[in-house]
């Protein structure tokens, strides 16, 4: 087997053993047997030194490496290091760490003028190790990515592993950065150990790429997305056949000192950049090609199949996957802290308005753009409305020279759609009120704005919207603390170009500087302002950069990124929404795995689930012709309050009853007994406990009465099954005549009420599912088939047929020949005390002559703070559904979710990889048919 066809079987096993220790550990046994079969067993073997012992990421969402170095003995890539020296007083510096290698290498040398040459030749020449010493004058342009692309292009190609490093000292910032370059050498060439275990790691992982350190304490959050660069990265990535998405925060080597796989690297050598293509040097800080090599170099590596390896901050020898990208430092303080102090000496405060004052419903303005399309194409037949509309303001754009507003936009779509019953206005109310639908006030950023007395707000934003288009789509809470605007449409300036923000601060008075910026886009918000020498401005996180910034967040990203389906960017955005009033307010929950509250828990967790469940729900009883949901205690209290929510904006719905429908296993099982043959179906599964338990669990403390008259004796006996189930039938078997003749009782009763429930109607039963033994003995009671629908079944559901059907959403142990591997059954006891009632369970009905059916329950679990808490997490997931409804309104009923991705939060709370253990610890679910008694939510992952 190959090493990377062992990597790709090796995530897999990581992802079917949840991704945790058990996934590891099987795939380092199976690399024990990969290597010896390449004839590699050094490969297992840790380099002897205590410095080079691999130690793991302590964060669990940080993924280590699933190798161990090869020893050098072993080593056989042929290994070089380009060296720009732009200063040659530092190559002594420089030396000393090359000396360091411990392996033979190659070592390109590019130098600005003939002194330098001298010396580099002199001391690096005498370097021990060096195999080869090539030393080139150069044209100082394009600083040190030049030399590594164009001069040393061919030599380069000829390498298996290339180093990179230069003379950083950055003195455009104001002064040397010294320590970021002793940090970044450190990091790389900082002992021969070090270097022999970053070289082994690179012989033992074919999949891995690129090692670089994590980028530099002064390199800020907002420093790791494109800023100036994003026309140039954008024009290089498409000679490459890369996508770019702007809003993506990246990896990438910060200070462009690294070790690289030279194949990783191709593309930007095919590219065949010449010296000209860089700018001439005059001290340029961003935007030129140099600054946007520099950026891609993460993304080029992994769009060759490799991965990036990122060395610790802390010195520790582990290669992280993905950067942590100094992003803790952004959630130190909340919004109302970071405003306090940033406006302390602020004359003029202004803020953008989209994804820092309001917030959409999807993750993406193209995703909610989409989402236009899919209804203009459903209710009007128009196709490709998304791409049309963004070529008409593209072109708008360049005939006048601005921004063009939505009335103009629409003028010219409409003459290309021609549509006879929409003209341009029109289009353009379908698109405010789509608009309108998806806003939602940012109320932690809106509170802070308030008690730093920022009011009335002045906004200012690059958008089509107009002056009244915004009164009009915008909150009413957002509109009325706003009282200036300035819009790129209707100014003609934008906040992209560095020229606006002078022209503003000269006419607003404020060339002192004394102005504070308030927004979230890291480039035209952030980077701009502070270059035009405003007061540092204050950075609001976006929404969808929590899912990059925040690594317990990363998770949720969808795997085609801002080209995913406008579904799955709905339910997405939604919650990136929940996170960001986290971000605001309480920031340090998102430091480490991220804490969540109940109703937190609820909408994130529940509310994607939830909803994607009712409305496949919803088109299996459209299917079948089903008229009336019965949603089964307990889990479906919270299920049938959803269907309500859901019901207004569905169509479908609207047409089916949601009954919440009283039924357990141990209420159903009684009256599902005929004779004494039925003695096998109370002593299947398992159980652990005293026979009364046992009776009490799953017959009802009627029947425990009756069995306790015939044989007292027997109640304190402990019962093991399914170790003991023919012994304790024998033991059942005096009191049958009395148990059937409860069991006739309940019988009735039940028909009673399910008649009374359902009437004439074709009815289905709606539950979280497992094996379907509710449905199995409601059709034994009722004498008729039944059907229904479950979030998932196990393969003891295979008796179900003679019950009636049933269908699946999540897993179906019947197709998979075993148990399915699915989070719905790996954390069922968690999502049950998630899902359950405030009351106890249901154990059947009191039977009176003449009286009406009364309901039985057993005693509540939960302590009254428990259901306090419960009932938060209840609320939070029907405030989803209430804002997916909102967003959507009628089209709610063409939603589809990937199944497997809403299922992710639940796997996120089960695994530990969120944090909610406050909550759950309160909550717990009964499980007294296999004796395990009230079992706490906390202990159920």
């Amino acid at each position: 087997m190959s090493f990377r066809r062992y990597v790709a079987t090796a995530r897999r096993s990581i992802a079917r053993h949840g991704g945790g220790a058990a996934g590891l550990w099987l795939v380092l046994r199976r690399a024990l047997r990969v290597v010896r079969a390449m004839g590699l067993s050094g490969l297992v073997g840790r380099l002897r030194s205590a410095s080079t012992v691999h130690t793991p990421v302590a964060e669990p969402f940080d993924a280590p490496t699933l190798m161990d170095p090869v020893p050098l003995g072993a080593f056989n890539l042929r290994v070089g290091v380009m060296a720009h020296v732009y200063y040659p007083d530092l190559i002594e510096e420089f030396a000393a760490a090359l000396s360091l290698l411990p392996v033979p290498f190659d070592l390109l040398v590019s130098v600005v003028d003939a002194d330098a040459e001298a010396l580099a030749r002199l001391s690096f020449g005498a370097l021990p190790n060096l195999s080869r010493l090539v030393v080139k004058r150069v044209e100082n342009r394009g600083r040190d990515i030049a030399p590594l692309l164009v001069a040393f292009h061919d030599e380069i190609l000829s390498l298996d592993l290339v180093g990179h490093i230069h003379t950083k000292k950055s003195l455009y910032t104001g002064s040397e950065q010294i320590d970021w370059r002793r940090y970044l050498l450190d990091s790389l060439f900082g002992s021969s150990e070090r270097l022999a275990w970053i070289l082994g790691m690179f012989q033992a992982d074919e999949e891995l790429g690129m090692v670089y350190p994590e980028s530099h304490v002064g390199m800020p959050l907002w420093g790791h997305t494109l800023l100036s660069n994003a026309e140039v990265c954008e024009a290089l990535a498409n000679r490459m056949g890369i996508v770019m998405d702007r809003q993506r925060y990246i990896d990438f080597p910060a200070g462009s000192m690294f070790w690289a796989r030279v194949p990783a690297l191709r593309p930007l050598y095919d590219l065949r950049l010449r010296l000209e293509d860089f700018p001439v040097e005059y001290g340029q800080i961003d935007g030129t090609l140099q600054h946007a090599v520099e950026r891609l170099l993460g993304t080029v590596t992994r769009h060759q199949g490799y991965r990036l390896g990122i060395l610790p901050a802390d010195g520790r020898l582990a290669l992280p996957v993905e950067g942590q990208r100094n992003a803790a430092s952004a959630l130190d303080a909340n919004v109302f802290e970071r405003l306090q102090m940033a406006s302390l000496e602020a004359e003029l405060v202004t803020v953008d308005v989209f994804d820092t004052l309001v917030t959409r419903a999807f993750l993406t303005p193209a995703a909610a753009r989409e989402h236009l399309a899919w209804r203009l194409h459903q209710r009007f037949g128009i196709e490709r409305f998304a791409t049309q509309r963004d070529d008409a303001e593209a072109a708008l754009r360049a005939r006048l020279g601005r921004d063009p507003a939505l009335a103009e936009i629409h003028d010219l779509l409409a003459q290309h759609i021609a549509h006879p019953d929409l003209d341009a206005t029109s289009l353009a109310d379908l698109e405010r009120a789509h608009e309108q639908a998806l806003l939602q006030p940012r109320t932690g950023v809106l509170a802070a704005l308030q008690r730093v007395g920022a009011h009335p707000l002045c906004v200012f934003s690059d958008m089509y919207l107009s002056r009244d288009d915004m009164q009009a789509v915008l909150p009413a809470a957002v509109v009325r603390d706003i009282g200036h605007w300035r819009i790129s449409c209707e100014t003609g300036r934008r906040k992209d170009s560095i020229a606006t923000w002078k022209q503003v601060a000269h006419e607003a008075g404020r060339a002192d500087g004394r102005w504070l910026h308030i927004g979230d886009n890291e480039h035209s918000d952030v980077q701009l302002p502070q270059q035009a020498g405003l007061i540092a401005p204050a950075h609001i996180l976006r929404p969808s950069a929590l899912f990059d910034i925040v690594p317990g967040l990363r998770v949720l990203r969808h795997p085609q990124g801002a080209r995913a389906p406008w579904p799955e960017q709905l339910w997405r955005g939604l919650l990136a929404n929940r996170f960001a009033g986290v971000a605001d307010t309480t920031p340090r929950r998102l430091q480490g795995p991220p804490t969540l509250d109940a109703a937190t828990l609820g909408y994130v967790v529940l509310g994607p689930l939830v909803l994607d469940f009712l409305l496949a729900t919803i088109n299996a009883a459209r299917e079948n012709g089903v008229t009336t949901l019965l949603f089964l205690s307990r889990e479906g209290y919270l299920l049938q309050q959803a269907f309500g929510r859901l019901q207004p904006s569905h169509a479908t719905a609207q047409a089916i009853s949601g009954r919440y429908f009283l039924a357990s296993r141990r209420a159903t099982l009684l009256p599902s007994l005929f004779d004494e043959h039925d003695l096998s179906r109370l002593v299947q599964g398992t159980f652990n406990g005293d026979f009364d338990a046992f009776l009490r669990a799953r017959l009802g403390d009627m029947a425990a009465k009756a069995v306790r008259a015939h044989a007292p004796e027997r109640m304190d006996q402990s019962v093991f099954l399914p170790e003991m189930s023919d012994e304790v039938a024998h033991w059942l078997a005096p009191a049958m005549p009395d148990l059937l003749a409860l069991a006739a009782q309940q019988r009735e009763a039940y028909k009673v009420y399910h008649h009374a429930t359902v009437g004439d109607s074709t009815a289905m039963m709606v539950d979280i599912g497992y094996a379907g033994s509710i449905q199995c003995n409601l059709a034994r009671i009722l004498g008729a088939a039944q059907g229904g629908y479950y979030m998932a079944l196990r393969y003891g559901a295979l008796a179900l047929p003679d019950s009636g059907w049933a269908h699946a959403r999540y897993a179906d142990g019947r197709t998979t020949h075993g148990e399915p591997g699915s989070s719905i059954l790996a954390y069922d006891l968690l999502l049950e005390s998630l899902l359950a009632a405030p009351h106890g369970q249901f154990e059947g009905f009191v039977c009176e002559d003449n009286a009406p059916l009364q309901p039985r329950f057993g005693p509540v679990e939960l302590s009254t703070e428990g259901i306090e808490v419960l009932a938060n997490v209840h609320a939070g997931a029907l405030e989803f559904i209430d804002h997916a409804c909102a967003a959507l309104g009628e089209d709610i009923s063409g939603l589809k979710f990937d199944p497997l991705g809403v299922q992710i939060p639940l796997h996120c709370i089960g695994s530990g990889r969120w944090d909610a253990h406050t909550p759950l610890g309160l909550l717990g679910t009964e499980d007294a048919f296999t004796g395990r008694g009230t079992v706490s939510a906390g202990k159920t992952g």
